[in-house]
């Protein structure tokens, strides 16, 4: 019986070390991307970039599944629930999101707004959030709002561009709620919606700028990076962590990427980091603390 205890308990330790890690590794990827974006959009347009962004992880995608050879969906619901998902978790999302900052909506306000998705998320899916828990999401909102305080007020608020910046929470929201009914593996899965997003992008994006790129090394670097850490491991991760876990739990890490965005951009832009910042910071983490608590859902 002995082995068979020590085998239960190592397996049992490294579930509970993936559970530990995978969040914040996702965080640490997800965060990255604003860097990497302003640098690729010194190139490009957002559309036609989105459009290489996706081409490149689709063909990616693609290349994983001959590989794995998963299981296709079977039924004509299943094919429906994952386009629509891609549709409103990838195009609708990244869409608005670039179109609101086009409108002179800023970063830090949409930041703000994106921030609402834990709890909108937690609404619309009635998950039953103990008090602890709707205390942290609301440290986790106050923090947020500390950590991009000095960025609101910067540029003029456009009624297009708000309504931007609502439909994009409205995409990823129920966006993620629907990628949590898909059962089916996670490359098929990806590789279905970035088909239909790669499909979507590059047919709107001669209405929305040039068709030109920059072909520099940086543009490589920024779209590589895009592509290869956060669209195909970052969302992979998060696909992951939606099957796994409670979505009220997940999209709360959302809070920590505009801090952690902030830390990188002072690391490699030299951006100085605002006192607000940290205190931001430290409320989100809380609010984390208490949203993951054992025992906090009813």
């Amino acid at each position: 019986m002995e082995p068979e205890l020590r085998a239960s308990n190592m397996v049992k330790k490294n579930s509970l070390n993936k559970e530990l890690i995978i969040p914040w590794i996702f965080v640490l990827m997800w965060s990255s991307g604003a860097i990497f974006v302003e640098l690729g959009l010194s190139y490009a347009d957002p559309f036609i970039f989105l459009s290489y962004r996706f081409f490149f992880a689709m063909v990616i995608l693609w290349i994983f599944c001959l590989k794995l050879k998963p299981s296709f969906p079977t039924n004509t619901y299943q094919w429906r629930l994952i386009v629509f998902t891609g549709l409103f978790q990838q195009v609708g999302y990244q869409a608005f999101f670039f179109l609101a900052l086009d409108y002179n909506i800023s970063p830090g306000l949409l930041a703000i707004i994106l921030g609402a998705q834990p709890v909108t998320t937690t609404i619309l899916t009635k998950a039953g959030a103990s008090r602890i828990q709707w205390v942290g999401l609301s440290l986790g909102m106050i923090g947020l709002i500390l950590v991009v305080l000095n960025s609101i007020l910067v540029g003029t608020i456009s009624l297009f561009g708000i309504i931007c910046c609502i439909l994009s929470l409205g995409s990823i929201t129920y966006g993620t709620i629907l990628q949590k009914k898909i059962k089916i593996s996670l490359p098929i899965n990806m590789a279905i919606q970035y088909t239909c997003s790669f499909i979507v992008f590059i047919i709107v994006a001669p209405f929305f700028g040039s068709l030109a790129v920059d072909w520099s090394i940086t543009f490589w670097v920024s779209l590589l990076w895009m592509v290869l850490i956060i669209t195909v491991g970052a969302t992979m991760l998060l696909y992951y962590m939606i099957s796994k876990g409670n979505l009220t739990n997940v999209t709360s890490l959302f809070y920590c990427v505009p801090p952690l965005t902030a830390i990188l951009d002072y690391l490699i832009f030299g951006n100085i980091l605002q006192l607000s910042t940290f205190a931001g910071l430290l409320l989100i983490v809380i609010g984390l603390i208490l949203i993951n608590k054992k025992g906090s859902m009813t």
